[in-house]
């Protein structure tokens, strides 16, 4: 729909649109934005345009969430709550403003009335003399030498609000095998989902603390690819591609964004399942 009524972007109503041989809703109105919503698309309106002349902002569902309960010291506690309540946390549509952060979002009437809703498209503005490079999944075929092994038990877990369907973990895994470190175990495996809202979105962290005294004890792991082994499903997350620390530098956080690494987080977003993963690294 290219015209709309000024200078709220209204859209004209006609019947003719609306007839079963014509369109399910008109393209551009706030009812073709809510199927492209459920369809798992990312919605916006041309009129969210900042003062710089760019459109940052956009919405997206969050899918509902079950069975969650209510944890100590979570923000729901801290509000009154009884811990140990047990809640679903409902489909809802989020905005991420100009900020890049998100917030449950809904609509005024204008949104509502509005026929300028389009598709959201990341801009990316290559250099001039330069291509993109194109990702390039290592195969396991061509790793040559398997140098450490971890294997462990563990059961996905969702993170209350505000990172309710944006955050999970796998917490306090029981070790199986162990021939990675002399002094100390994955604590600690998250999943920043796409929707988490800053750069640590869309990349998987593992963090090792010690078992005995204060510093966890983690091979060099550079350059080595890991392979993650799932109900017999191998996931290559490639090499880390950020080594971090906590507070106190006693911790090894290693972050992993390439290869498999977003399709193995979809898998940490079936929780209540407990899966036995099988960590390999390769060099």
């Amino acid at each position: 729909m290219s015209e709309f009524i000024k200078p709220e972007h209204e859209c004209p109503f006609d019947p003719k649109q609306y007839q079963c041989d014509c369109f399910i809703a008109p393209v551009g109105s706030f009812s073709w934005a809510l199927i492209q919503l459920k369809l798992r698309k990312r919605v916006t309106r041309s009129a969210w345009v900042n003062c710089q002349g760019n459109n940052e902002m956009y919405l997206a569902i969050t899918p509902r969430v079950n069975d969650l309960t209510v944890e100590k010291d979570s923000a729901y506690a801290v509000d009154g709550v009884a811990v140990s309540t047990k809640y679903d946390y409902l489909t809802h549509i989020d905005l991420r403003n100009e900020h890049g952060n998100f917030v449950p979002w809904q609509p005024t009437q204008e949104d509502m009335m509005a026929c300028d809703w389009a598709f959201f498209e990341d801009k990316v503005k290559p250099t001039s003399d330069s291509k993109p490079d194109q990702e390039v999944k290592p195969e396991p075929e061509t790793l040559k030498t398997l140098k450490y092994n971890l294997v462990f038990d563990a059961t996905p877990k969702a993170h209350s609000a505000p990172v309710l369907g944006k955050l999970w973990s796998l917490e306090d895994p029981v070790i199986i095998e162990n021939n990675l470190t002399t002094n100390g175990y994955p604590y600690n495996i998250y999943w920043f989902g796409p929707m988490y809202g800053t750069s640590a979105a869309n990349q998987i962290e593992i963090q090792f603390k010690a078992r005995t005294g204060l510093a966890a004890q983690v091979p060099d792991l550079t350059n080595k690819t890991l392979i993650i082994t799932v109900d017999g499903k191998k996931y290559n997350l490639g090499d880390f591609t950020e080594k971090s620390s906590n507070s106190t530098n006693h911790e090894v956080h290693l972050h992993y964004r390439k290869g498999d690494t977003v399709e193995f987080g979809k898998l940490l977003e079936q929780v209540g399942k407990k899966y036995r993963f099988h960590c390999e690294w390769y060099e």
